[in-house]
């Protein structure tokens, strides 16, 4: 069947409303597709990123001794924004040369904790011994502690704070 269109043809009530009709269908479907694709890609949009968080002067670490850090950062879900107080461990090597770990045991997520006597992270949860560079010497954590990233800015340590998944031999962010 062909459609002609000709000049003489007027624009009757019937197709003017069906014209209308199908525009604002066309626009309420374009409306919410579009908004649905947003939605959907969000997560990758929006991926959550760690913080950049001062620990403080670099002359309040001392060579080979561990120390704990902690500190406030404010997370937003949607409308609520939350402080939650974190922490990081800090062990100095040397003149400029820091380490720094979270503070979780790899296993489970307990906080560990230095032991001076035996120069050792312990885990109180269930037996987890981390030597000084972080490294597993008993228990059951599957991988050492996470190293977090650092930088000396003008004269102050800087850790790039993030969370990691736990119990699993692959260091992946949370």
């Amino acid at each position: 069947m062909e459609l002609a269109v000709h000049e003489d043809e007027k624009v009757t009530r019937r197709s003017f409303l069906t014209y209308l009709i199908a525009s604002a269908a066309a626009f309420i479907a374009a409306t919410l597709g579009t908004s649905t694709a947003i939605f959907a890609a969000s997560p990758l949009i929006n991926q959550r990123r760690g913080a950049r968080v001062s620990l403080g002067s670099v002359s309040g670490f001392q060579v080979g001794k561990p120390r704990v850090v902690e500190f406030s950062l404010s997370r937003r879900d949607g409308w609520v924004v939350e402080d939650a107080v974190k922490s990081v461990w800090v062990v100095r090597t040397s003149e400029n040369a820091f380490i720094t770990y979270s503070p979780r045991c790899t296993h489970l997520g307990c906080a560990v904790s230095w032991v001076p006597d035996q120069q050792a992270f312990k885990c109180p949860c269930h037996g987890g011994v981390f030597s000084i560079e972080g490294e597993v010497l008993s228990g059951p954590p599957p991988r050492p502690l996470d190293r977090l990233d650092n930088q000396i800015e003008n004269g102050k340590l800087v850790v790039d704070y993030k969370e990691f998944r736990l119990g699993i031999p692959e260091k992946l962010e949370a």
